[in-house]
Formats: C-alpha cells, sequence, structure tokens
C-alpha cells in the first residue's frame, strides 16, 4: 500500500513500517466505523424517535393542561359547598338563637 502523503513518516518507519502502520489503521478503523447505509439507517430511525417524542410531549402538555382544568373544576366546587356550608350553618345557628330567645319570652 503506497500511501504519498506520508513522506517524513517513510523516512522514520521506513516502508514496510509505514505499510504496517497503514494496515493497522485501516483495521482500527474498520473496527470502529460504521458503514453509509447502517449509518443512514440510524439517522433514519433517529428521526422516527424524534417524531414520535415530540408527538410524547404535546400529549403530555394537553394532559396537564386537562388536569389542571380538573383541578380548578374540583376547587370551584369545593369552594362553593363550602359557602353553602357555612351560610347553612349560620341561618341553622340564627333560627335556634331565635327560638331561645322566644323560649325565654314565653313563660
Amino acid at each position: 500500500m503506497a500511501v504519498p502523503t506520508l513522506p517524513r513518516l517513510r523516512e522514520v518507519l521506513g516502508e514496510e513500517g509505514v505499510d504496517e502502520l497503514v494496515r493497522w489503521l485501516d483495521d482500527r478503523i474498520a473496527e470502529r466505523a460504521v458503514p453509509r447505509d447502517e449509518y443512514r439507517e440510524v439517522l433514519s430511525r433517529l428521526d422516527i424517535l424524534e417524531h414520535d417524542v415530540s408527538d410524547i410531549k404535546v400529549e403530555v402538555r394537553d394532559l396537564r393542561r386537562e388536569m389542571n382544568e380538573r383541578f380548578d373544576q374540583m376547587y370551584d366546587r369545593m369552594l362553593v359547598q363550602t359557602r353553602w356550608l357555612i351560610g347553612s350553618l349560620a341561618l341553622i345557628g340564627t333560627v335556634v338563637s331565635v327560638l331561645l330567645a322566644f323560649g325565654q319570652l314565653v313563660p
């Protein structure tokens, strides 16, 4: 394998050293590199995952908004029920006070 772009390396290592280095580098690159087709396949899968994740984010956002609306409605109902309870207790207390006052006036 002739590598014309490494003249200084040829001077230091010699022809056999450079050839062995190039073979070793080719082997290492082949071990760790990903072929183009596989890289494209991975990219397409990542695009699909990205699309799915963005859909999930939208659904979670809608779910949170819906749950917040439910909590707001529940809070409003509890507030109305609390007001009715307090009003009813106040009315019952007034009626009992009036009856006790009549009971003290009538012998």
